[in-house]
């Protein structure tokens, strides 16, 4: 932005391009190849379930095609699960081969986690996952969930095995 002047009290500006300046937030520069975005669950997490952490990948770069991979290490509170486009995982590390994509194409992908039953109430789950296009590559965090709080109740009875009718229960 520049000033380009007053009129009544107000400065007006005119919007000029920065040359080379490119808006961050994508998962990586528009020049660069790749595109990287993610998402996470929309609300707390409950501890032994599971959820999806989705991802996106759009090919921009010069290169008119290329072998996608997307990588990511999961923190200790989230467990490996499932995954599309031949997700494998070694302990916390998953690996996703997409495959072949032509430029300007885009993939999803989804990896399923369990949140461990470890996991302590208000603790904030975040990740990084990163991939790769060609010789192109792209980081980008998955956004942060918390860990649900939940009730710390256990409640259990125990009766005899037979009752006769009308009879109080100890």
């Amino acid at each position: 932005m520049i000033w380009t002047g007053k009129k009544r009290g107000l400065a007006l500006l005119t919007a000029v391009p920065l040359l080379g300046v490119v808006p961050l937030g994508s998962g990586a520069h528009a020049d660069e190849g790749v595109v990287l975005r993610t998402a996470a669950p929309k609300k707390d997490v409950m501890p032994g379930r599971t959820y999806a952490w989705t991802f996106k990948v759009a090919a921009k770069g010069p290169a008119k095609s290329g072998k996608a991979v997307f990588r990511t290490t999961l923190p200790r509170s989230l467990e490996f699960v499932s995954g599309e486009k031949n997700c494998t995982s070694k302990k916390r590390k998953v690996v996703c081969r997409l495959g072949t994509v032509k430029k300007g194409r885009k993939v999803k992908g989804v990896i399923k986690a369990k949140v461990s039953g470890r996991a302590a109430a208000g603790q904030k789950i975040t990740f990084r996952g990163k991939v790769t296009w060609g010789k192109a590559d792209a980081t980008r965090g998955f956004p942060a969930v918390r860990v649900a709080k939940t009730a710390d109740l256990a409640l259990t009875e125990s009766a005899l095995a037979t009752a006769r009718a009308g009879a109080t229960i100890p």
